[in-house]
């Protein structure tokens, strides 16, 4: 880093070191909410026979960043923490536990056990 706090040309950027893009935390907290709402992460309109003008797709992070002025690593960035503090831990615990009884039961019975018992369709 300079003395100015911005990484020299010989140093990365914060965080690009390890390949992980890192947002400001006051940053995070600044934008957070606004994103979330601009984003897919929580579905308003979902119901595909809503009538012409009421229904809006979400924003890409692409969009996001451009409406607010900021980097599309950090909006991504943002989002993605974002969505993972809207759970709690045991909705991932609970996750990993399917994910494993699931993956047992196909070295327990193969294809078979993912479809109840009925052979696998087959595609034409």
């Amino acid at each position: 880093m300079t003395g100015s706090g911005q990484p020299s040309p010989s140093q990365p950027a914060r965080g690009e070191l390890t390949g992980f893009h890192v947002v400001d935390p006051e940053l995070y907290r600044q934008h957070r909410a606004q994103i979330v709402r601009m984003s897919n992460s929580h579905q308003v309109d979902i119901n595909e026979f809503l009538p012409d003008g009421v229904r809006k797709r979400a924003m890409t992070d692409a969009e996001i960043a451009e409406r607010l002025g900021l980097d599309v690593r950090d909006v991504t960035e943002i989002r993605v923490v974002a969505e993972h503090d809207e759970y709690p831990i045991e909705e991932y615990e609970a996750s990993a536990r399917f994910k494993d009884a699931a993956s047992a039961s196909y070295r327990e019975g193969g294809v078979k056990n993912l479809y109840g018992g009925r052979p696998a369709p087959t595609k034409r």
